[in-house]
């Protein structure tokens, strides 16, 4: 939880875009289980400074963000919902005369966009603690592309230094007595109000302090199905094995043969790091496991090469539409000792797995003689698997 902090806080969230780059409603989109507007909301949950919120959106979406305050329990924090207008300009100041009619006073005052989800509450925390010495702080992140002006023809007329740039995000944070006075609560003019798509230009900085501090690139604003593309497809599957330790000529596993007077016993050739990984991929894609593709009871498949199994695994994975992106694993064993095997394990999954090497991780570790692992007479391994939804 953050630090209590001596101040009188409102924040407004503006939420009264109608997502038309979108292609739909994008407060309601589902990002990893929760809601655009759920994760901004939680976020601000956190912050023990404010003391009212006021979501300025549309009438569609009022009785969505009614039911989602349903969920939340802000102690000690007011919360109001009002209808915004056409632009951004004109919500916040209809948050404004909110504010004002209904003599909500603040010290100071924080703007949000209900679709940055990705704010951290060390943002607010910093953002809040500027205000002291400033009139309004605003976060900002230097272009990476050089920026040029053009005429209408779109040829160019100048050269911009990116040094000298800013894109601005928020939250943004104001002196209230500044907003207030800086802001005419009585404008109709749709057109000047169209052309502020930035809080902060409501104020002149020739004659307020207005502090950019730096932004957070993952504090992105989600505009259109672009910006979600990478957040919402990514899952997780874990795998698990274990086979004991028979008397033979060599061990296998991890794809490779090692100088060993044990293997795994199994009803293929036992290698339990490719059976953990391959559970591993199977569940991130929700495939179901191993047993389903390689029951134990098909005879034809008897001490089948455990990479085999992979290969197939993989083309089905891939099949889905789904791409592997990481494999973390963990070889579970007293006896031998795996350090110097395991470049040659990853390069013989990567081979066929088709990813890079840098993509997977191999370690290994003992039980300290402990249980079947300890006295020498079984491996198990591990693995957790990043997968991507790629169609």
């Amino acid at each position: 939880m953050s630090e209590k902090l001596n101040k009188n806080v409102t924040v407004i969230i503006l939420a009264a875009g109608e997502s038309k780059r979108f292609k739909e409603d994008k407060i309601c989109f589902d990002i990893n289980g929760l809601s655009v507007a759920e994760k901004t909301l939680r976020t601000i949950n956190l912050l023990e400074f404010v003391d009212s919120i006021v979501i300025v959106c549309s009438e569609t979406n009022k009785p969505n963000f009614e039911d989602l305050l349903g969920k939340f329990s802000f102690i000690d924090t007011r919360i109001d919902i009002i209808i915004g207008s056409e632009t951004r300009a004109g919500s916040l100041i209809n948050g404004l005369k909110f504010l004002k009619h209904k003599s909500i006073k603040s010290e100071f005052i924080i703007v949000q966009d209900i679709a940055r989800p990705f704010t951290k509450e060390s943002m607010y925390l910093e953002g809040i603690e500027e205000l002291d010495t400033n009139d309004a702080v605003i976060f900002g992140l230097q272009p990476t592309d050089t920026v040029k002006i053009i005429d209408k023809n779109n040829f160019v007329l100048k050269n911009l230094d990116r040094r000298n740039l800013s894109n601005i995000q928020t939250p943004q944070f104001f002196k209230s007595k500044v907003l207030y006075k800086n802001v005419d609560l009585e404008s109709k003019n749709v057109i000047d109000l169209a052309n502020i798509t930035d809080d902060s230009s409501f104020l002149d900085p020739s004659f307020f302090k207005i502090k950019v501090l730096k932004g957070d690139e993952k504090n992105i604003k989600i505009t259109t199905k672009n910006d979600v593309d990478n957040l919402h497809s990514i899952f997780y599957g874990i795998g698990f094995d274990m086979h004991k330790l028979v008397p033979s000529e060599s061990l296998r596993i991890g794809g490779i043969d090692i100088d060993y007077p044990y293997k795994l016993q199994g009803h293929s050739d036992g290698d339990v790091l490719i059976h953990s990984i391959i559970d591993s991929i199977l569940g991130g894609c929700n495939l179901g496991d191993i047993g389903i593709y390689f029951p134990s009871e098909n005879k034809s498949i008897k001490n089948i090469d455990s990479t085999k199994m992979l290969k197939d695994i993989s083309l089905l994975c891939n099949k889905k539409g789904y791409e592997i992106i990481y494999i973390d694993n963990t070889i579970i064993a007293q006896k031998p000792k795996m350090s110097c095997h395991i470049n040659e394990m990853k390069n013989k999954i990567c081979n066929i797995l088709n990813i890079q090497i840098n993509h997977i991780n191999i370690k290994s570790t003992t039980t300290d003689k402990l249980g079947i692992i300890g006295t020498e007479k079984a491996i198990a391994a591990q693995s957790i698997t990043t997968i991507k939804k790629i169609k």
